[in-house]
């Protein structure tokens, strides 16, 4: 049960949900005098403070920083992956031939995986596992990654039965019931 915030003594039957801040029915008029504003920068305040730490007035992000969060563990690798790629970037998408974000910085938009990152970790940062696509124009990545794109039908279908046979020998054995089915069956025509 929960006490008065003026008094501590009367019992409180509901609270402000953000503040977790409750009035007696003697205290009522107390909750009307907390503007809204304020209410809000507490409850932002108290998120800020349980995600991130401040320090040296910099806000960082502590699921990098803390070992125990379940915080992507090559987070630094997969950053080297793309600048990495961003190397090897021509400034021209492999499907349409459109210009793509290789100059920019926003080049990742532009670094399409073959095998989904998310999904295929073991392979996430392979030299071989990437394409480069627009991301704009006729945005050729957003459509490969929603499966707009239908796989047979894009230009660059054979640079992606390549790489992929170069992929699959380090992709790991749980990861494997996920490959399209298409990708296999050319590869046992590769092989």
């Amino acid at each position: 049960m929960r006490f008065c915030e003026d008094c501590h003594t009367n019992p409180v039957f509901g609270t402000d949900k953000l503040t977790r801040i409750g009035y007696c029915k003697n205290h009522q008029h107390l909750r009307t005098d907390i503007s809204k504003e304020s209410i809000t920068q507490r409850a932002i305040r108290k998120q800020r403070d349980n995600v991130a730490k401040v320090t040296g007035g910099k806000v960082r992000n502590l699921a990098y920083e803390n070992p125990d969060t379940k915080a992507p563990k090559d987070y630094a690798e997969l950053d080297r992956f793309f600048k990495e790629m961003q190397k090897r970037m021509t400034g021209k998408c492999e499907n349409c031939g459109g210009k793509t974000e290789a100059f920019t910085k926003n080049y990742k938009c532009s670094i399409a995986h073959i095998l989904p990152k998310a999904y295929f970790k073991s392979v996430a940062t392979n030299d071989e596992n990437w394409l480069e696509l627009c991301f704009y124009g006729n945005s050729c990545h957003t459509n490969y990654d929603n499966k707009m794109l239908d796989l047979i039908e894009m230009n660059c279908f054979d640079t992606i039965i390549q790489k992929f046979t170069k992929v699959y020998p380090h992709i790991a054995n749980e990861e494997k019931r996920r490959i399209p089915p298409i990708l296999i069956e050319y590869l046992k025509t590769e092989i």
